[in-house]
């Protein structure tokens, strides 16, 4: 079956499925990722099918509106920022889409592609699914991801925030554009609610890929909604790591790393000076990953500090004695799989939700959001995370039993169970 594999997002939003889709080859399907040409060479590298549609990602460090509103943690400005600039590219994104998908059988999207998707799947009447790297389904049991800083506010509060989210989704992610483009290029008539609550209604599956032991699946949620486990990544057939962080790794005790991934940030000579006097008052030697922050280019490094663009988390981060980082979904998981303790500078979104599930697991200090980033909280953090044995004994636990799931194999799976029993649709 030819099935389309739809994301959005930087690396750490479309490298995993690349995995997903070598699995669903093996299953004897045809699948295709399409996202960004940014990852062209990238799929090239896992040997996955890959088509692109937009335009290439934008450099977000050298746009100091977007930083700004990042670093002030105000969703909702930020998410109309990001309504007026898809205002702007959306015809393209929908016709790149429209024109790669044409021949698909089956649909498989991710994050802010599902409406696109969805309505892709509806036009040409083919089943479709969606997949996603944290919740954003309403449950009892945890506050929603997206407001809140993933603290509990009680009952009451935590339903309006799930109810919020959905409509902040709706009416400043989803719904600008959308439905004029589903009618201009798909001839479509116009949606009334998110992706989310169209799933819902249709009965359609959804697909957590993270790990019910680091987050366990609500008990209130119905059987269609799935948590398979991580989608792990690998680093790049052929992959090398330069001589200086080979040498580096080999010349002392495993140092702590430093970086921010995808996300921007207006001060980062800030968050540099925090980091190395961190590590002089614990005495450890550390990597910064300089990342989209470009964090470290504005100065000369000492000896025991190594600056490095990027490097495969799967390969870096086992080699570390923690890791120091913002978050994100994929990268908290490359961090929980490598047995180290995490400590999370949390930015925006889900990052604060997997801040808290770290300290409640007791595999990493309490979050430290990078708005409070300083010298003395992260020397505090570092000290706990490489001296607390028990702390280090439970990660190394949990890196046993993460690696004993295998999240690509269950997704797809799945997903190819739905596919033989999927009700038929009809093209539009």
């Amino acid at each position: 079956m030819q099935i389309t594999i739809l994301t959005a997002g930087s690396r750490g939003d479309v490298e995993p499925l690349f995995g997903l889709a070598l699995a669903l080859r093996e299953l004897g399907h045809h699948p295709t990722v399409v996202g960004s040409p940014d990852f062209a060479g990238l799929a090239a590298s896992y040997g996955a099918d890959f088509e692109s549609f937009g335009p290439p990602l934008p450099s977000y460090a050298d746009n100091p509106e977007l930083v700004e509103l990042v670093e002030s943690g105000n969703m909702l400005k930020f998410m109309a920022y990001g309504a007026k600039a898809r205002k702007e590219y959306l015809p393209q994104v929908i016709s790149d889409i429209w024109r790669v998908t044409k021949n698909s059988e089956a649909m498989l999207y991710k994050g802010p592609t599902s409406l696109y998707g969805y309505s892709v799947a509806e036009k040409l009447g083919i089943p479709c699914a969606d997949l996603q790297f944290f919740p954003v389904t309403p449950t009892r049991e945890f506050p929603n991801f997206f407001l809140g800083q993933g603290r509990s506010r009680g009952a009451l509060l935590d339903r309006a925030g799930w109810w919020g989210a959905d409509q902040m989704i709706w009416r400043m992610m989803q719904r600008p554009g959308v439905n004029r483009q589903r009618r201009e290029i798909l001839g479509l008539p116009p949606l009334r609610t998110n992706a989310r609550v169209l799933h819902d209604r249709q009965g359609m599956p959804l697909y957590y890929a993270y790990s019910p032991l680091v987050l366990p699946r609500p008990a209130d949620w119905h059987p269609r909604i799935h948590v398979t486990g991580y989608l792990p990544t690998s680093a790049p057939a052929g992959w090398e790591p330069p001589a200086d962080l080979a040498q580096f790794l080999d010349d002392g005790e495993p140092p702590v790393s430093f970086g921010l991934g995808s996300v921007p940030t207006g001060h980062p000579s800030r968050l540099v000076d925090a980091f190395l006097e961190a590590l002089d008052r614990t005495g450890r030697r550390g990597i910064l990953i300089g990342g989209w922050a470009k964090l470290g280019l504005d100065r000369e490094l000492p000896d025991h500090v190594l600056r490095i663009d990027s490097a495969p988390y799967d390969w870096l981060f086992p080699r570390l004695a923690a890791a120091v980082h913002h978050g994100g979904a994929g990268t908290t998981a490359a961090g929980l799989r490598a047995g180290i303790p995490t400590i999370i500078t949390p930015v925006a979104v889900d990052q604060f939700n997997w801040g808290h599930r770290v300290a409640e697991l007791g595999v990493g200090p309490e979050p430290i959001s990078i708005k409070k980033l300083d010298a003395d909280r992260l020397t505090a953090a570092i000290t706990q995370a490489t001296t607390d044995e028990a702390m280090r004994e439970r990660a190394a636990d949990l890196r046993v039993r993460l690696q004993q799931e295998d999240g690509i194999g269950r997704t797809a799976e799945l997903f190819t169970e739905y596919l033989r029993t999927a009700p038929a649709r009809v093209a539009r």
